[in-house]
């Protein structure tokens, strides 16, 4: 006579999911804080650099200046040059940006900053080669911080889901005995 062992499937207990919640919860505690001087950084960019109204000078696809990856793969940068004036003295500044191993994505970026078109620009009063482009209470100029506080969020959207499978586990403990 063979005899086989009934094998049950347990939800975790009560014990564990309530440190799984506050694990979560601390995770999403410091990615939140980690994205507090990204936030402070760029309203301390929008709240205190002048702005000035800027000359394309250039705007041109450069190749990135790194190493070669062992994959072979080329980069290529937006290189843009502004020239701006303060209290009558003008000013040149360089951004490379767009970094992209497609071309035609660097030169479609590249092509919205045609030589000779102005814009506002921010620039640092105490290193004038320091400027932002498009900074604004916007989603790119934002992107970093909001990047973190969204790995926030659904780190505390874990937590909440692990209470709350907690919670009922526990009311399930208590209603079998």
């Amino acid at each position: 006579m063979s005899t086989t062992t009934a094998q049950t499937t347990k939800a975790p207990s009560a014990g564990v999911l309530p440190v799984i919640a506050v694990a979560n919860l601390i995770v999403a505690i410091m990615f939140l804080l980690f994205s507090t001087p990204f936030y402070y950084k760029q309203l301390h960019i929008l709240h205190s650099w002048p702005t000035a109204d800027a000359q394309v000078v250039r705007a041109e696809v450069v190749p990135a200046h790194l190493d070669v990856p062992a994959d072979g793969q080329k980069y290529y940068d937006s290189d843009l040059q502004f020239l701006f004036a303060v209290n009558g003295v003008p000013h040149f500044a360089e951004v490379f940006s767009h970094r992209s191993p497609i071309i035609e994505k660097v030169r479609y970026e590249t092509n919205k900053f045609p030589v000779g078109s102005h814009l506002r620009i921010r620039y640092n009063p105490e290193n004038f080669s320091d400027v932002r482009v498009n900074a604004g209470y916007n989603r790119r100029f934002f992107f970093a911080p909001l990047l973190i506080t969204a790995f926030a969020f659904i780190f505390f959207i874990f937590a909440a889901v692990f209470y709350w499978m907690a919670m009922r586990s526990r009311k399930a403990q208590l209603a079998a005995s």
